[in-house]
């Protein structure tokens, strides 16, 4: 059974966390607290924090092999490294985040996220940081499935509280939102795993808040217009260029696996 692998693999500044000359660097050893003034001690991430979730995709076809996508997603973040198993640590409390954004692509062709889109992440009922699609791409397969490692994805920091995210020396990485280029967040996926169904009600209302005109109230995954998603997993993150993080897919593209069948 296939399963995306997903990294909320690391938080850095431009400035502060660049890594010049390495086209294939990874970074690691920063620190997450996730119940920020709490009583729990900062939690030394070695090298990925495992992520589990779900999203909702609805395709509008624009003519030919053209669509518009707008998605809705949301995933929990509840280890580092593996866990605790494996040498890692089970965070305690977790983190939950949800994810908004749009584009459009051409089956067997190019597939475009919109600047945009966003990300915010919670502790609780907190949101400790919110984050915006700077830009997003993927090249299709011929037969419109998503290759593994291609999907291209930066998010920019609009807002990160103190007290949360740190780098290996523990600066807070809250005082590098003003800095040169900003604050950057990367993820990594290989694998979206389609499901079937009904799509859970939270997604059909978190779309209908974000979206017109509205779906529902029902929505029944059908593979063509309405994809329902499963992403969980981790995965190592690389950089490819200095001081951003790209992301190597992200089950919020999922879309892409089915939409052959509008083909056929």
């Amino acid at each position: 059974m296939k399963t995306i692998k997903s990294t909320l693999a690391a938080l850095a500044a431009v400035s502060g966390l660049a890594v010049a000359g390495n086209a294939n660097a990874t970074l690691t050893n920063w620190y997450l607290d996730t119940d920020g003034a709490g009583g729990h001690a900062p939690t030394l991430v070695k090298d990925w924090v495992d992520l589990t979730g779900s999203a909702y995709v609805h395709n509008t076809f624009t003519g030919g092999t053209a669509f518009s996508f707008n998605e809705v997603g949301s995933f929990t973040a509840f280890s580092t490294d593996g866990g605790s198993n494996v040498g890692g640590v089970d965070l305690s409390p977790v983190l939950t985040a949800n994810f908004v954004g749009s584009g459009t692509g051409n089956t067997g062709g190019q597939l475009t996220f919109a600047p945009g889109g966003t990300l915010d992440v919670f502790s609780g009922a907190t949101n400790i940081a919110a984050f915006n699609l700077q830009t997003g791409s993927a090249n299709l397969n011929a037969n419109s499935t998503l290759p593994n490692g291609t999907v291209s994805l930066i998010f920019k920091a609009s807002n990160i509280l103190p007290g949360y995210f740190f780098d290996s020396g523990m600066t807070d990485l809250s005082t590098l939102l003003s800095a040169p280029g900003g604050f950057v967040l990367g993820f990594a996926t290989t694998n979206a795993l389609p499901l079937s169904g009904t799509v859970p009600a939270k997604y059909v209302t978190a779309y209908n808040n974000a979206f017109t005109p509205s779906v529902g109230p029902t929505v029944t995954a059908n593979s063509t217009t309405d994809l329902y998603f499963s992403n969980n997993g981790q995965y190592r993150l690389s950089v490819p260029e200095p001081g951003s993080l790209a992301l190597i897919g992200l089950g919020l593209v999922g879309l892409a696996a089915s939409v052959r069948r509008r083909k056929a």
